[in-house]
């Protein structure tokens, strides 16, 4: 098994995707909890100052409180071609967007790489060296020769290991704005039923 192989082996890749995960999970848990936070907040009033309309008591069920309106008045005319002022009363939930996002998509790019290079050098030498002395003998021959010679090899290895390590890892999380739930909706369209004109002063003749 090479090192690279060992190498990723060690790589918690359970943590590495888990940890996303999880953290994309809880971050769906505190959108849904910024919807109910902003339903709260901005589309009721609550019974007394300072007091949290939805769980009061955690033990039972919520209470709204009632809704929060926005009233306005605006001048328009009649059939009778009549100016006259009318006062709108409108629930703030049925004309803002109401935030509830959704995790729509989430990638996790996670690259390794690895670089394992060895580097081998071989040096190798030779070296003859040779001595011829001469000398006289008596007998047959006058002359002695003498041989000397001498051999040297040499061989030297020398190696190098080189070990490289990159990791890199991308999360790309992206976020839509969700349908409504069918409650929700239901909710927004008694809300828009709700909404109600009074005419504030009466018909003036025309000028």
């Amino acid at each position: 098994m090479t090192r690279a192989v060992e190498e990723l082996r060690q790589i918690p890749f359970d943590i590495l995707i888990g940890s996303p995960l999880k953290a994309a999970i809880e971050a769906q848990g505190l959108a849904a909890k910024t919807t109910i936070d902003f339903i709260e907040k901005v589309g009721f009033i609550p019974p007394k100052a300072d007091e949290d309309p939805f769980f009061a008591d955690e033990r039972k069920d919520a209470v709204g409180g009632t809704v929060r309106n926005v009233t306005f008045k605006y001048t328009k005319r009649d059939e009778r071609e009549v100016e006259r002022e009318i006062e709108v009363t409108v629930p703030i939930l049925s004309i803002v967007p109401i935030p509830y996002l959704r995790i729509d998509e989430m990638t996790i790019d996670f690259i390794a790489k690895l670089t394992d290079a060895v580097e081998s050098t071989v040096k190798s030498g030779f070296n003859l060296e040779s001595e011829v002395k001469g000398t006289y003998r008596a007998f047959w021959s006058p002359i002695r020769l003498d041989f000397r010679t001498a051999v040297s090899y040499q061989n030297s290895r020398q190696t190098a290991s080189r070990y490289a390590r990159e990791y890199q890892m991308k999360v790309n999380v992206r976020a839509i704005q969700d349908d409504v739930p069918a409650g929700l909706e239901r909710i927004l369209d008694m809300l828009e039923q709700s909404i109600r004109e009074k005419p504030l002063a009466p018909a003036q003749p025309p000028q």
